[in-house]
């Protein structure tokens, strides 16, 4: 569904090569500066490559128009504008304009923008303009413009950085749900515990260049977490709901490199 080839985007990333299939939930790790953000911007067309090539469904997707790629990618920035002039609905309705080709949106439409705020606890918002929401309101409001555009892949920076622990497992398990009926989801985390627990597979960066690939237990292991993220850790799995934790037990303190 996404393939990656020998990516750069200079001088952040070197070298990328990956490929993704349908129904993945993609945890994307990494410390801060890594390369994660502009890796998901230029999957989803928004930056231009210095070298190498991002395919999407085997088209180059920096070749296509935008609402070519709109109906097949759903990307989610890190950060939103303060001063979004819409209300909740029409800020969720700008998710199904690819699908409305004179502008006008239709009951199919309709139908699908009162889901994505349904799932999202977004019912009773509708007329709420954007900027009277708290950030995690918000957030899931942004959340929910992504699902109502109905692309089979969806690209999300840091989508619950800002969310109450209720709102982070529940979206986390309807972000799941979505893969297991064939989606692509993608997910920058910077909560180790959430993508050990929720993804399928783990994608590790580390200043700029891909550093581990696999499930998250192969991922996370102590040399991994010791040489990237500067911590002394081991994953371990809970014995009480089989899920899979992290135990940390010191920082490593900082070296003049």
């Amino acid at each position: 569904m996404i393939q990656i080839h020998h990516l750069h985007y200079h001088p952040i990333l070197r070298d990328i090569c990956a490929e993704f299939a349908p129904g993945e939930m993609v945890g994307l790790v990494g410390p801060n500066g890594a390369g994660k953000t502009t890796l998901l911007r230029t999957m989803a067309g928004v930056l231009r490559p210095t070298g190498g090539m991002v395919q999407v469904m085997g088209e180059p997707v920096h070749a296509r128009e935008p609402r070519w790629r709109a109906r097949r990618v759903a990307y989610l920035p890190q950060f939103l504008a303060d001063d979004i002039p819409f209300t909740v609905r029409e800020f969720v309705e700008m998710g199904r304009y690819s699908h409305a080709p004179r502008g006008v949106l239709d009951r199919a439409d309709a139908a699908a923008v009162d889901e994505a705020l349904a799932v999202m606890g977004l019912r009773g918002y509708e007329d709420t303009p954007l900027a009277h929401l708290s950030g995690g309101e918000r957030q899931r409001a942004a959340i929910a413009r992504c699902l109502a555009q109905g692309a089979p892949i969806l690209l999300l920076d840091e989508p619950i950085a800002s969310l109450d622990i209720h709102y982070q497992l529940d979206i986390l398990a309807r972000l799941r749900a979505l893969a297991a009926e064939g989606r692509l989801v993608i997910i920058a985390l910077h909560h180790l515990e959430l993508a050990l627990s929720h993804c399928h597979r783990t994608v590790c960066l580390h200043r700029g260049r891909l550093v581990a690939d696999g499930s998250p237990d192969e991922v996370f292991t102590p040399a991994l977490l010791r040489a990237v993220f500067r911590v002394d850790a081991r994953p371990f799995r809970d014995p009480h709901t089989g899920a899979l934790r992290l135990s940390v037990s010191a920082a490593i303190p900082s070296t003049p490199e």
